[in-house]
């Protein structure tokens, strides 16, 4: 009877799946058995789980693995790396499914060599050596090229390996500077060999790895590189430094109080000292600028540069008197010559804006800067045409649409009085796009933390067709968390808007749209953890009258803009932008 009721069932069961497909068993795919091998420094019993592993090399003929470690370590330093200081390091395998290894290696000495079974999904087993080795690097870039003796810097195309020159001339028996990876050799060395190149025959150099094996021939040549279509690239935004203001050697932290840039340098300003200037790339300090007899604690109250890199140089009033005095200077090495002389018994000194070209086209406006309601969100601005000022009397303004503020920051977009201007300061913190002709505010950018905060500098300039601008914001007592800078596009007065409001339970900021650049957001940490770790947090001496300053800077060739900042408590910094086509 049981068997009637077996039978029974299996044809029906068959006759239910006899109109379909047997399905297909496939197996699991064998990929190499051992994909990827990867070894972490220990220390203390701890390892580091990410970017800064030895990555292994495997020689799947010879049944190898070797695990390369570089043979300095940092790559820039001289220090030749010893194995025998990695002698338990955490290897991480990764192997197919269902693959093994015997035994299971978990930590390794990197002086030693192990031997190891590998059975594969197929259980099918093979023996291996697993060891380690230093490793030169293999790096053969070019980082920069210049020629100091013409003023010029080459922009570097690793991709296609170029260097290129706009200079459209013959270049005759000249020398140039050379930044190649670390450990590299260049052929001919561009420092000790003279050189011909021309737009028509451009230069070959062969940088050799420091394995001696690896190499690359790169061309200097001039010509035009082939531009993002407007603005700049996104994404070429980068940090070339970060340097507290104690660090570059600056005497009196409260008493530092604008910046300036040139092509190739920052100039950091302290009343009553001659400017430091910092090498744009590096962040050293290559020298000072002399003020001469304007030198002193507010006769040279603030300095900034215009579209060229022309400085300028303006005491305060009332703290220098009831004469407010402007100095230009063509370049580092010029004297101090008076520009502007203004009688007024109002506040101005803090922070005076250019747009434009000192010795060619330009406006100068500077914001009432009072710690009183008396002239409260009022400018001045002078308009020079050709080098010389249409009239020593500055055109006055009142800004209405904003809640008022002290201590302004303000910069006109263009090179007539009635120009469209931005405006920010302390306490309304907002940041402000006001109608050049009826001085009335059209937008603005939200950016108050606290009562105790203030965004009181402001810079622009016009990067590849678009015009840009940098805020920072710095606090006012040590427990305060400001001291950031951002770079908003200002295309359109329509769309600048937004909030810069910091979520305090979630540790997170809400950007506006035309945002490119946020120092504490684009330096890669967490908004939570540092938000104004560059300014306030810090901490780097006392900043009781928020002293901070911002500068955009777009190097003649077109190319580059710097964004630079300064906040006297903390950080001095550089970052990178470029509109190079890629």
């Amino acid at each position: 009877m049981k068997k009637s009721i077996f039978w029974t069932i299996l044809a029906a069961v068959l006759s239910l799946t006899a109109c379909h497909e047997p399905e297909e068993l496939i197996p699991a795919v064998a990929n190499k058995g051992i994909n990827a091998v990867t070894a972490y420094a220990t220390w203390e019993g701890y390892h580091s789980a990410d970017n800064t592993g030895f990555v292994g090399d495997i020689d799947y003929q010879k049944r190898e693995i070797t695990i390369q470690v570089p043979y300095n370590i940092p790559v820039e330093s001289d220090v030749v790396t010893k194995l025998e200081d990695y002698k338990k390091v955490w290897v991480l395998f990764n192997l197919d499914d269902n693959a093994t290894l015997e035994p299971a290696l978990l930590t390794m000495d990197l002086t030693k060599e192990y031997t190891l079974t590998l059975t594969d999904q197929k259980k099918q087993q093979s023996t291996w050596t697993i060891k380690a080795a230093l490793k030169k690097s293999s790096a053969c870039d070019i980082e920069s090229f210049s020629i100091p003796s013409l003023g010029l810097s080459a922009i570097i195309d690793k991709a296609g390996a170029t260097a290129s020159l706009i200079y459209f001339q013959g270049l005759e028996n000249v020398f140039g500077e050379v930044t190649i990876s670390p450990h590299a050799t260049i052929v001919p060395d561009p420092s000790k060999t003279a050189f011909w190149c021309s737009p028509d025959s451009p230069k070959k150099f062969t940088v050799i790895a420091q394995d001696g094996v690896t190499k690359r021939d790169w061309y200097l040549q001039q010509t035009e590189p082939a531009r993002f279509d407007g603005g700049l690239r996104p994404g070429s935004g980068k940090i070339l430094w970060l340097k507290k203001l104690s660090a570059l050697g600056v005497p009196v932290l409260d008493m530092t109080t604008g910046i300036a840039a040139t092509d190739n340098n920052l100039i950091i300003h302290t009343r009553g000292e001659n400017p430091i200037v910092v090498d744009t790339k590096s962040g050293d300090v290559v020298g000072s600028v002399d003020l001469g007899s304007i030198k002193g604690a507010t006769s040279s109250y603030y300095l900034t540069s215009d579209h060229k890199g022309h400085l300028m140089v303006n005491n305060r009033v009332p703290d220098d008197g009831s004469i407010l005095r402007i100095y230009r200077m063509r370049d580092l090495n010029s004297s101090p010559e008076l520009f502007i002389e203004f009688p007024t018994t109002d506040v101005y000194g803090d922070h005076i804006s250019v747009w434009g070209d000192l010795y060619g086209d330009a406006t100068i406006q500077a914001a009432y800067c009072g710690w009183t309601s008396t002239g409260t969100t009022s400018t001045i601005t002078w308009v020079v045409k050709n080098g010389e000022l249409v009239s020593p009397e500055p055109t006055w303004c009142q800004i209405s649409g904003v809640n008022g503020w002290t201590n302004g920051d303000a910069i006109r977009l263009g090179t007539e009085s009635n120009s469209d201007f931005l405006a920010c300061g302390y306490s309304m913190n907002q940041l402000s796009w006001v109608d050049g002709t009826t001085n009335a505010a059209k937008n603005y950018i939200h950016g108050a933390l606290s009562g105790n905060e203030g965004m009181k500098a402001v810079d622009a300039v016009e990067f590849n067709g678009v015009r840009y601008v940098a805020a920072t914001m710095e606090s006012f007592f040590t427990w305060g968390v400001a001291g950031d800078m951002w770079i908003f596009e200002a295309k359109y007065p329509e769309t600048f808007n937004g909030s810069l409001e910091q979520d305090t339970a979630n540790g997170i900021m809400s950007y506006p749209d035309i945002t490119v650049f946020n120092l504490n957001n684009d330096d890669g940490n967490e908004i939570s953890n540092c938000y104004g770790f560059y300014g306030g947090r810090a901490n780097d001496g006392v900043n009781s009258n928020a002293l901070q300053d911002v500068k955009l800077h777009v190097t003649s060739d077109g190319y580059f803009m710097y964004a630079y900042f300064m906040f006297c408590n903390g950080y001095a910094g550089c970052i990178q932008f470029d509109c190079i086509a890629q």
